[in-house]
């Protein structure tokens, strides 16, 4: 029996909810007090130092910490793809990832006392190379927070366009709706089968591609019309759900070339930082290194 024939149900909206979550105002609370505590350290020592720098405290020591938040945020990918048993939910730690990442650059920047950003503008391409490439690697990181908090912003789009989409068309997310599509093709396969080359024809254009139904009918004879309505609004059910397929495909597809983007610039960004954080550990911290 084709699913067309069952009477037709008022549309019920479902609501699509992620799961509650204190880690966003808990991770916020501990990035604002600890980025708080910092910046009252670093407008002490602009007042009290002549000319602070990164190469002296306490700014070095922002650097060293921007450099173990940066590590910490770091872990978010560890916890998602490869050590799944830690404690807590992937949501939290994705919380974590973020307002910590967010505040390794705001230190980083305190430890830099803003150089090449609000004064002591680049003339040359050296600049980027100068301190172990520390001006890359800080660029790297602000580039690289920057790109996250856009991507999450579409995430959350994306997200939001696939569960109004799956509220909306009366079967839901992606699976259902191959299940739903191909049990609809059958119903169609079963309707046409032992009809005339005009119905079959009409049919499988409808089903090819992305489904659109021509809009020229065939000429059928009377026999073959109860049919053909049957198989008609099957039809018609069937591409209104494959458009909702391919609508929450592509926002899926626009999530993943993201994530796949936001992952090698990190690895990027993250290279620099690790060289740069490194070497100035190994020279101006420990002195295993004498300075170029």
């Amino acid at each position: 029996m084709a699913l067309v024939s069952k009477p037709s149900l008022p549309a019920r909206r479902r609501v699509w909810k992620a799961p509650i979550t204190k880690a966003w105002w808990i991770w916020l609370a501990v990035s604002l007090l600890l980025y708080g505590s910092v910046y009252a350290l670093y407008l002490v020592a602009i007042k009290a130092q002549q000319f602070p720098g990164p190469l002296n405290d306490p700014l070095r020591s922002f650097g060293i910490l921007a450099f173990v938040l940066v590590l910490a945020a770091a872990t978010y990918s560890l916890r998602r793809r490869f050590v799944r048993g830690l404690p807590g939910m992937a949501r939290d730690w994705l919380w974590m990832h973020t307002w910590i990442g967010i505040t390794a650059v705001l230190i980083a920047l305190l430890h830099e006392n803003y150089a090449h950003i609000l004064h002591d503008y680049c003339q040359n391409t050296s600049c980027f190379t100068q301190s172990y490439w520390g001006t890359s690697a800080l660029f790297a990181l602000i580039f690289l927070v920057l790109s996250g908090i856009v991507g999450r912003l579409l995430d959350t789009w994306q997200a939001h366009v696939i569960a109004r989409d799956a509220s909306m068309n009366g079967v839901g997310i992606e699976r259902a709706l191959e299940e739903n599509i191909l049990e609809l093709e059958y119903t169609v396969e079963r309707l046409s089968a032992g009809k005339s080359e005009q119905f079959k024809v009409f049919c499988l254009q409808a089903l090819e591609g992305s489904g659109s139904i021509p809009s020229r009918m065939p000429t059928l004879d009377p026999g073959e019309q109860a049919d053909f309505q049957r198989a008609y609004e099957t039809l018609v059910a069937r591409a209104s759900l494959a458009q909702s397929l391919q609508k929450q495909k592509r926002a899926r597809l626009i999530i993943r070339s993201w994530r796949s983007v936001h992952i090698v610039l990190a690895c990027l960004a993250l290279l620099l930082i690790l060289f740069h954080g490194v070497m100035e550990l190994l020279t101006n911290v420990l002195h295993i290194i004498k300075p170029i």
